[in-house]
Protein backbone atom coordinates (compact mmCIF):
# COMPACT_ATOMS: atom_id res chain seq x y z
CA UNK A 1 0.00 0.00 0.00
CA UNK A 2 1.82 3.12 -0.84
CA UNK A 3 1.58 6.51 0.80
CA UNK A 4 -0.80 7.98 -1.58
CA UNK A 5 -3.06 5.20 -1.23
CA UNK A 6 -3.02 4.57 2.70
CA UNK A 7 -3.66 7.95 3.49
CA UNK A 8 -6.13 8.46 1.21
CA UNK A 9 -7.95 5.51 3.10
CA UNK A 10 -6.94 6.95 6.39
CA UNK A 11 -8.94 10.46 4.79
CA UNK A 12 -12.06 8.64 3.72
CA UNK A 13 -12.63 6.55 6.61
CA UNK A 14 -12.06 9.60 9.13
CA UNK A 15 -14.43 12.03 7.06
CA UNK A 16 -17.31 10.96 8.24
CA UNK A 17 -16.87 11.60 11.89
CA UNK A 18 -15.00 14.85 11.42
CA UNK A 19 -16.64 17.81 12.43
CA UNK A 20 -15.25 21.43 12.14
CA UNK A 21 -14.11 21.38 15.57
CA UNK A 22 -11.81 18.21 16.92
CA UNK A 23 -8.24 16.86 17.08
CA UNK A 24 -7.20 13.61 16.03
CA UNK A 25 -5.61 12.32 19.22
CA UNK A 26 -3.42 8.93 18.33
CA UNK A 27 -1.80 6.44 20.63
CA UNK A 28 1.52 6.70 19.94
CA UNK A 29 3.47 3.77 20.94
CA UNK A 30 6.32 4.25 18.34
CA UNK A 31 5.90 0.60 17.49
CA UNK A 32 5.96 -0.05 13.58
CA UNK A 33 1.49 0.00 13.82
CA UNK A 34 1.18 3.35 15.22
CA UNK A 35 4.23 4.63 13.50
CA UNK A 36 2.73 3.76 10.00
CA UNK A 37 -0.58 5.77 11.36
CA UNK A 38 0.64 8.78 12.38
CA UNK A 39 2.94 9.01 9.09
CA UNK A 40 0.26 8.00 7.01
CA UNK A 41 -1.94 11.39 8.85
CA UNK A 42 1.08 13.38 8.71
CA UNK A 43 1.10 13.71 5.27
CA UNK A 44 -2.41 14.96 4.47
CA UNK A 45 -2.23 18.89 5.68
CA UNK A 46 -5.58 19.31 6.77
CA UNK A 47 -5.33 16.32 9.06
CA UNK A 48 -1.86 17.32 10.22
CA UNK A 49 -2.97 20.29 11.67
CA UNK A 50 -5.33 18.53 14.21
CA UNK A 51 -2.89 15.87 15.02
CA UNK A 52 -1.47 14.68 18.33
CA UNK A 53 0.68 11.91 19.16
CA UNK A 54 -0.35 11.22 22.91
CA UNK A 55 2.21 8.53 24.24
CA UNK A 56 1.84 6.28 27.66
CA UNK A 57 4.80 5.44 29.37
CA UNK A 58 4.10 2.35 31.43
CA UNK A 59 6.83 1.79 32.96
CA UNK A 60 7.12 -1.43 32.73
CA UNK A 61 9.92 -2.19 30.44
CA UNK A 62 13.46 -1.04 31.33
CA UNK A 63 13.04 0.82 27.80
CA UNK A 64 10.05 2.93 28.53
CA UNK A 65 12.46 5.87 28.66
CA UNK A 66 13.74 5.28 24.79
CA UNK A 67 10.44 5.13 23.88
CA UNK A 68 9.11 7.96 25.22
CA UNK A 69 12.16 9.80 23.61
CA UNK A 70 11.78 8.24 20.45
CA UNK A 71 7.75 8.96 19.86
CA UNK A 72 9.06 12.41 20.81
CA UNK A 73 11.31 12.99 17.86
CA UNK A 74 9.62 10.97 15.52
CA UNK A 75 6.32 13.32 16.51
CA UNK A 76 8.59 16.52 15.83
CA UNK A 77 10.32 15.64 12.43
CA UNK A 78 6.59 15.21 11.36
CA UNK A 79 5.32 18.29 13.04
CA UNK A 80 3.32 16.56 14.96
CA UNK A 81 2.34 17.80 18.61
CA UNK A 82 3.51 15.60 21.47
CA UNK A 83 1.90 14.92 24.75
CA UNK A 84 3.87 12.26 27.13
CA UNK A 85 1.89 10.83 29.87
CA UNK A 86 3.41 8.77 32.50
CA UNK A 87 1.03 6.15 34.05
CA UNK A 88 1.73 3.55 37.64
CA UNK A 89 0.46 0.07 36.61
CA UNK A 90 -0.98 -2.03 38.82
CA UNK A 91 -2.16 -5.95 38.71
CA UNK A 92 -6.48 -5.79 39.43
CA UNK A 93 -6.69 -9.65 39.04
CA UNK A 94 -7.15 -9.19 34.89
CA UNK A 95 -3.71 -9.66 34.33
CA UNK A 96 -0.78 -6.85 34.05
CA UNK A 97 -1.60 -6.47 29.98
CA UNK A 98 -5.42 -5.50 30.56
CA UNK A 99 -3.98 -2.95 33.72
CA UNK A 100 -1.44 -1.59 31.06
CA UNK A 101 -4.50 -1.05 28.91
CA UNK A 102 -7.14 0.50 31.49
CA UNK A 103 -4.00 2.98 32.54
CA UNK A 104 -3.73 3.63 29.11
CA UNK A 105 -7.58 4.14 27.67
CA UNK A 106 -8.08 6.62 31.21
CA UNK A 107 -4.95 8.63 30.16
CA UNK A 108 -6.60 8.82 26.63
CA UNK A 109 -9.96 10.09 27.93
CA UNK A 110 -8.36 12.65 30.40
CA UNK A 111 -6.72 14.40 27.25
CA UNK A 112 -9.92 14.07 24.76
CA UNK A 113 -12.35 16.80 24.19
CA UNK A 114 -16.07 15.65 23.18
CA UNK A 115 -15.15 16.73 19.81
CA UNK A 116 -12.16 15.01 19.57
CA UNK A 117 -11.44 11.04 17.71
CA UNK A 118 -9.07 9.01 19.63
CA UNK A 119 -7.48 6.33 16.75
CA UNK A 120 -5.65 3.67 17.70
CA UNK A 121 -3.46 1.39 15.10
CA UNK A 122 -4.95 -1.67 15.86
CA UNK A 123 -5.21 -3.78 11.75
CA UNK A 124 -6.81 -6.79 10.72
CA UNK A 125 -4.17 -9.11 12.10
CA UNK A 126 -4.96 -7.89 15.49
CA UNK A 127 -8.79 -8.72 14.66
CA UNK A 128 -8.09 -12.41 13.93
CA UNK A 129 -5.91 -12.69 17.26
CA UNK A 130 -9.07 -11.17 18.90
CA UNK A 131 -11.23 -13.44 17.02
CA UNK A 132 -9.27 -16.88 18.17
CA UNK A 133 -8.84 -15.37 21.47
CA UNK A 134 -12.51 -14.79 22.55
CA UNK A 135 -13.39 -18.44 20.44
CA UNK A 136 -11.26 -20.57 23.20
CA UNK A 137 -12.55 -18.78 26.34
CA UNK A 138 -16.69 -19.50 24.84
CA UNK A 139 -17.46 -15.67 23.70
CA UNK A 140 -20.83 -15.44 21.95
CA UNK A 141 -21.44 -13.45 19.27
CA UNK A 142 -20.57 -10.08 20.46
CA UNK A 143 -17.30 -11.35 21.41
CA UNK A 144 -16.70 -13.13 18.42
CA UNK A 145 -17.81 -10.23 16.13
CA UNK A 146 -14.14 -8.50 18.10
CA UNK A 147 -13.02 -5.23 17.94
CA UNK A 148 -15.18 -2.54 16.76
CA UNK A 149 -14.16 0.16 13.72
CA UNK A 150 -15.96 2.63 16.16
CA UNK A 151 -17.36 2.64 19.69
CA UNK A 152 -17.03 5.05 22.82
CA UNK A 153 -13.45 5.06 24.43
CA UNK A 154 -14.64 4.04 27.68
CA UNK A 155 -18.37 2.85 28.38
CA UNK A 156 -20.02 5.98 29.61
CA UNK A 157 -17.70 8.59 27.58
CA UNK A 158 -18.95 10.98 24.41
CA UNK A 159 -14.83 10.70 23.42
CA UNK A 160 -15.32 8.11 19.94
CA UNK A 161 -12.30 5.46 20.06
CA UNK A 162 -11.97 4.69 15.93
CA UNK A 163 -9.65 2.15 14.08
CA UNK A 164 -8.83 2.96 10.71
CA UNK A 165 -6.45 0.37 10.09
CA UNK A 166 -8.62 -2.83 10.72
CA UNK A 167 -8.53 -3.98 7.22
CA UNK A 168 -5.48 -3.31 6.71
CA UNK A 169 -2.64 -6.41 7.54
CA UNK A 170 0.26 -5.90 9.20
CA UNK A 171 1.85 -7.05 6.13
CA UNK A 172 0.49 -4.17 4.74
CA UNK A 173 2.09 -1.76 6.92
CA UNK A 174 5.49 -3.16 6.73
CA UNK A 175 5.47 -2.71 3.35
CA UNK A 176 4.56 1.16 4.20
CA UNK A 177 7.17 1.16 6.65
CA UNK A 178 9.87 -0.51 4.60
CA UNK A 179 9.21 1.91 1.48
CA UNK A 180 9.20 5.33 3.71
CA UNK A 181 11.93 4.29 5.58
CA UNK A 182 10.75 4.48 9.02
CA UNK A 183 11.78 3.39 11.98
CA UNK A 184 10.26 2.64 15.25
CA UNK A 185 10.80 0.33 18.92
CA UNK A 186 10.16 -3.28 19.27
CA UNK A 187 8.80 -4.16 22.71
CA UNK A 188 10.93 -7.04 23.38
CA UNK A 189 7.47 -8.43 25.45
CA UNK A 190 6.11 -8.97 21.91
CA UNK A 191 8.45 -12.46 21.60
CA UNK A 192 7.04 -13.65 24.99
CA UNK A 193 4.88 -16.38 24.38
CA UNK A 194 3.97 -16.52 27.91
CA UNK A 195 1.32 -13.85 26.97
CA UNK A 196 -1.67 -15.65 25.43
CA UNK A 197 -1.83 -12.86 22.35
CA UNK A 198 1.81 -12.95 21.61
CA UNK A 199 1.39 -16.78 21.26
CA UNK A 200 -1.15 -16.54 18.73
CA UNK A 201 0.48 -14.21 16.65
CA UNK A 202 4.29 -16.03 16.70
CA UNK A 203 2.96 -19.67 17.34
CA UNK A 204 -0.21 -20.77 16.28
CA UNK A 205 -1.41 -18.29 13.80
CA UNK A 206 1.91 -19.12 11.26
CA UNK A 207 0.82 -22.73 11.40
CA UNK A 208 -2.70 -22.18 10.60
CA UNK A 209 -1.72 -19.67 7.65
CA UNK A 210 0.54 -22.01 6.37
CA UNK A 211 -1.88 -25.29 5.99
CA UNK A 212 -4.54 -23.22 5.11
CA UNK A 213 -2.68 -20.69 2.48
CA UNK A 214 -4.63 -17.58 1.40
CA UNK A 215 -7.56 -18.06 3.98
CA UNK A 216 -7.32 -15.14 5.51
CA UNK A 217 -9.68 -13.23 3.53
CA UNK A 218 -12.09 -15.58 3.88
CA UNK A 219 -11.89 -15.07 8.00
CA UNK A 220 -11.80 -11.50 7.47
CA UNK A 221 -15.46 -12.17 5.32
CA UNK A 222 -16.12 -13.93 8.45
CA UNK A 223 -15.81 -11.17 10.71
CA UNK A 224 -17.43 -8.83 9.35
CA UNK A 225 -20.62 -10.61 8.82
CA UNK A 226 -20.56 -11.29 12.77
CA UNK A 227 -20.37 -7.60 13.28
CA UNK A 228 -23.14 -7.42 11.21
CA UNK A 229 -25.06 -10.00 12.57
CA UNK A 230 -23.78 -8.41 16.31
CA UNK A 231 -25.29 -4.69 14.48
CA UNK A 232 -28.96 -6.16 13.92
CA UNK A 233 -28.95 -8.34 16.81
CA UNK A 234 -28.64 -5.69 19.33
CA UNK A 235 -31.44 -3.48 17.02
CA UNK A 236 -33.69 -6.12 17.25
CA UNK A 237 -33.01 -6.62 21.47
CA UNK A 238 -33.38 -2.41 22.40
CA UNK A 239 -36.78 -2.48 22.37
CA UNK A 240 -36.70 -5.21 24.85
CA UNK A 241 -33.82 -4.25 27.16
CA UNK A 242 -35.41 -0.88 27.45
CA UNK A 243 -38.90 -2.12 28.84
CA UNK A 244 -36.46 -3.72 31.32
CA UNK A 245 -34.88 -0.46 32.49
CA UNK A 246 -35.91 2.04 35.36
CA UNK A 247 -34.14 5.18 36.96
CA UNK A 248 -32.60 5.49 40.33
CA UNK A 249 -30.68 8.06 41.72
CA UNK A 250 -29.29 6.50 44.77
CA UNK A 251 -25.48 7.70 45.55
CA UNK A 252 -22.77 4.95 44.69
CA UNK A 253 -25.61 3.31 42.04
CA UNK A 254 -25.69 3.25 38.57
CA UNK A 255 -29.07 5.19 37.43
CA UNK A 256 -29.75 2.18 35.20
CA UNK A 257 -31.93 -0.46 37.11
CA UNK A 258 -33.21 -3.62 35.84
CA UNK A 259 -36.65 -4.96 37.02
CA UNK A 260 -36.64 -8.51 38.21
CA UNK A 261 -40.31 -8.62 36.93
CA UNK A 262 -40.15 -7.71 33.35
CA UNK A 263 -36.80 -9.41 32.82
CA UNK A 264 -39.01 -12.72 33.77
CA UNK A 265 -41.82 -11.93 31.79
CA UNK A 266 -39.49 -12.25 28.61
CA UNK A 267 -38.82 -15.81 27.12
CA UNK A 268 -36.27 -17.43 28.79
CA UNK A 269 -33.59 -17.91 26.07
CA UNK A 270 -33.97 -14.16 26.05
CA UNK A 271 -32.69 -12.82 29.14
CA UNK A 272 -28.66 -13.74 29.21
CA UNK A 273 -29.05 -10.99 26.13
CA UNK A 274 -31.15 -8.69 28.17
CA UNK A 275 -29.03 -8.68 31.01
CA UNK A 276 -26.09 -8.24 29.29
CA UNK A 277 -27.63 -5.31 27.50
CA UNK A 278 -28.30 -3.85 30.22
CA UNK A 279 -24.61 -4.41 31.41
CA UNK A 280 -23.76 -2.74 28.81
CA UNK A 281 -25.70 0.29 28.89
CA UNK A 282 -24.46 1.03 32.25
CA UNK A 283 -21.11 0.58 31.58
CA UNK A 284 -20.14 -2.95 33.03
CA UNK A 285 -17.64 -4.79 30.26
CA UNK A 286 -19.16 -7.50 28.69
CA UNK A 287 -19.44 -10.11 31.32
CA UNK A 288 -19.19 -14.48 30.39
CA UNK A 289 -21.92 -17.06 29.92
CA UNK A 290 -20.64 -18.22 33.42
CA UNK A 291 -20.90 -14.96 34.93
CA UNK A 292 -24.64 -14.33 33.87
CA UNK A 293 -25.50 -17.49 35.07
CA UNK A 294 -24.33 -17.06 38.96
CA UNK A 295 -25.94 -13.44 38.78
CA UNK A 296 -29.24 -15.31 37.10
CA UNK A 297 -28.81 -18.08 40.03
CA UNK A 298 -27.17 -15.56 42.99
CA UNK A 299 -28.84 -13.35 42.46
CA UNK A 300 -32.33 -13.16 40.67
CA UNK A 301 -33.21 -16.32 42.54
CA UNK A 302 -32.00 -16.02 46.13
CA UNK A 303 -34.21 -15.99 48.43
CA UNK A 304 -36.38 -13.50 49.32
CA UNK A 305 -34.88 -12.73 52.83
CA UNK A 306 -31.25 -12.34 51.37
CA UNK A 307 -29.63 -9.28 50.57
CA UNK A 308 -27.34 -11.06 46.95
CA UNK A 309 -24.58 -9.58 45.18
CA UNK A 310 -21.93 -10.71 42.74
CA UNK A 311 -19.11 -8.85 42.25
CA UNK A 312 -17.33 -7.96 38.83
CA UNK A 313 -14.50 -6.18 39.26
CA UNK A 314 -14.34 -2.78 41.21
CA UNK A 315 -18.76 -2.87 41.11
CA UNK A 316 -21.31 -4.99 42.48
CA UNK A 317 -24.68 -6.68 40.97
CA UNK A 318 -27.38 -6.38 43.75
CA UNK A 319 -30.90 -7.00 44.15
CA UNK A 320 -33.38 -5.04 46.19
CA UNK A 321 -37.19 -4.85 45.83
CA UNK A 322 -37.55 -6.65 42.41
CA UNK A 323 -34.88 -4.88 40.88
CA UNK A 324 -30.80 -5.48 39.93
CA UNK A 325 -28.60 -2.42 40.88
CA UNK A 326 -25.07 -1.97 39.39
CA UNK A 327 -23.30 -0.11 42.47
CA UNK A 328 -19.65 0.59 43.17
CA UNK A 329 -17.68 -0.44 46.19
CA UNK A 330 -18.67 2.83 49.02
CA UNK A 331 -15.57 4.30 50.21
CA UNK A 332 -15.20 4.65 53.88
CA UNK A 333 -15.91 8.20 55.49
CA UNK A 334 -14.73 10.18 58.04
CA UNK A 335 -17.02 12.08 60.79
CA UNK A 336 -16.75 15.68 59.89
CA UNK A 337 -17.82 19.12 61.42
CA UNK A 338 -19.68 21.40 59.08
CA UNK A 339 -20.80 25.00 58.70
CA UNK A 340 -23.99 25.43 57.72
CA UNK A 341 -23.98 28.69 57.38
CA UNK A 342 -22.17 28.49 54.15
CA UNK A 343 -22.77 26.73 50.42
CA UNK A 344 -20.44 23.90 50.44
CA UNK A 345 -19.32 20.19 48.51
CA UNK A 346 -17.05 17.55 50.06
CA UNK A 347 -16.82 14.09 49.19
CA UNK A 348 -19.11 11.22 51.12
CA UNK A 349 -18.49 7.34 50.53
CA UNK A 350 -17.31 7.86 46.82
CA UNK A 351 -20.22 10.59 46.24
CA UNK A 352 -20.79 14.19 47.27
CA UNK A 353 -22.35 15.77 50.37
CA UNK A 354 -24.23 19.12 49.47
CA UNK A 355 -24.52 22.21 52.10
CA UNK A 356 -27.16 24.89 50.52
CA UNK A 357 -28.03 27.78 52.26
CA UNK A 358 -30.98 29.71 51.11
CA UNK A 359 -31.90 31.23 54.03
CA UNK A 360 -31.84 34.68 55.27
CA UNK A 361 -32.09 34.42 58.89
CA UNK A 362 -29.30 33.44 61.18
CA UNK A 363 -28.91 29.29 62.16
CA UNK A 364 -29.71 27.84 65.44
CA UNK A 365 -26.65 27.79 67.24
CA UNK A 366 -24.28 24.78 68.49
CA UNK A 367 -22.00 22.93 66.67
CA UNK A 368 -22.90 20.40 63.54
CA UNK A 369 -21.36 17.30 62.84
CA UNK A 370 -21.87 14.73 60.16
CA UNK A 371 -21.43 11.24 60.81
CA UNK A 372 -22.16 7.86 59.45
CA UNK A 373 -24.88 6.21 60.09
CA UNK A 374 -22.99 3.21 61.80
CA UNK A 375 -21.87 5.37 63.96
CA UNK A 376 -25.18 6.02 65.70
CA UNK A 377 -26.71 2.50 66.25
CA UNK A 378 -29.67 2.61 68.63
CA UNK A 379 -30.49 6.07 68.44
CA UNK A 380 -34.40 7.29 67.62
CA UNK A 381 -35.72 10.95 66.10
CA UNK A 382 -39.10 11.97 65.85
CA UNK A 383 -39.80 13.51 62.45
CA UNK A 384 -42.33 16.22 62.47
CA UNK A 385 -46.00 14.82 62.92
CA UNK A 386 -44.79 11.29 63.45
CA UNK A 387 -44.35 8.94 66.20
CA UNK A 388 -40.46 7.98 67.38
CA UNK A 389 -38.69 6.28 64.41
CA UNK A 390 -35.49 4.30 65.14
CA UNK A 391 -32.69 4.37 62.13
CA UNK A 392 -34.22 0.76 61.00
CA UNK A 393 -37.84 1.40 61.04
CA UNK A 394 -36.83 4.54 59.00
CA UNK A 395 -34.43 2.93 56.00
CA UNK A 396 -37.51 1.11 55.70
CA UNK A 397 -40.02 3.18 55.08
CA UNK A 398 -38.10 4.78 52.64
CA UNK A 399 -37.35 2.25 50.86
CA UNK A 400 -33.11 2.92 51.69
CA UNK A 401 -31.22 -0.18 49.87
CA UNK A 402 -29.39 -2.03 52.45
CA UNK A 403 -25.85 -1.29 51.26
CA UNK A 404 -25.97 2.59 51.51
CA UNK A 405 -27.22 2.18 55.11
CA UNK A 406 -24.23 2.05 57.14
CA UNK A 407 -23.22 5.24 55.61
CA UNK A 408 -25.95 7.02 55.42
CA UNK A 409 -25.08 10.87 56.48
CA UNK A 410 -26.72 12.11 59.74
CA UNK A 411 -26.77 15.55 60.94
CA UNK A 412 -26.59 15.89 65.05
CA UNK A 413 -26.89 19.04 66.76
CA UNK A 414 -24.61 19.57 69.94
CA UNK A 415 -24.35 15.52 69.65
CA UNK A 416 -27.95 14.92 69.48
CA UNK A 417 -28.77 13.18 66.03
CA UNK A 418 -30.92 15.91 64.27
CA UNK A 419 -31.43 14.93 60.69
CA UNK A 420 -31.15 11.78 58.37
CA UNK A 421 -29.32 13.67 55.29
CA UNK A 422 -32.24 14.51 52.51
CA UNK A 423 -34.90 12.73 54.33
CA UNK A 424 -36.54 13.82 57.40
CA UNK A 425 -35.41 15.91 60.59
CA UNK A 426 -36.25 15.57 64.10
CA UNK A 427 -39.16 17.93 65.04
CA UNK A 428 -37.66 18.08 68.95
CA UNK A 429 -34.04 20.15 67.11
CA UNK A 430 -33.84 23.52 65.76
CA UNK A 431 -32.37 23.55 62.46
CA UNK A 432 -32.38 26.61 60.21
CA UNK A 433 -35.21 26.94 57.82
CA UNK A 434 -33.35 27.11 54.25
CA UNK A 435 -30.78 24.90 54.71
CA UNK A 436 -30.22 22.20 53.03
CA UNK A 437 -28.09 18.75 53.25
CA UNK A 438 -27.77 16.63 50.81
CA UNK A 439 -26.09 13.15 49.43
CA UNK A 440 -25.69 13.31 45.76
CA UNK A 441 -24.62 10.74 43.21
Amino acid sequence: MTTLDLTHHLTAALAPMLGEEGRLIVGFSGGLDSSVLLHALAQNDGLKARLIALHVHHGLSPNADVWEAHCQAVSENLGVAFISARVTVTGDGNGIEQAARNARYDVFQQHANSHDLVLVAHHNDDQVETFFQRLFRGSGLTGLASMAAVRPLLDDSDVLLVRPLLDVSRKQLEAYAQAQQLTWVEDESNTDTRYERNWWRNELLPQIWQRFTGREESLKRTLEQLQSDQALLQELLKPEIDACIAYCDWPGTNELICSIAALNDKPKHHRPYLLRGWLASCGVPMPSAAMLERIQREVIEAAEDRNPQVVLGDICVRRYQQHLYVTRQLDDVTPCIIDLGSNTRFPWAGSTITVTNTSEEGLASGRYDLIPAYSCVGQTLRPAGRPQKTLKHIWQENSIPPWLRDRWPLLLQDGKLCAVVGICNDQTVVVAHGIAVKWLS
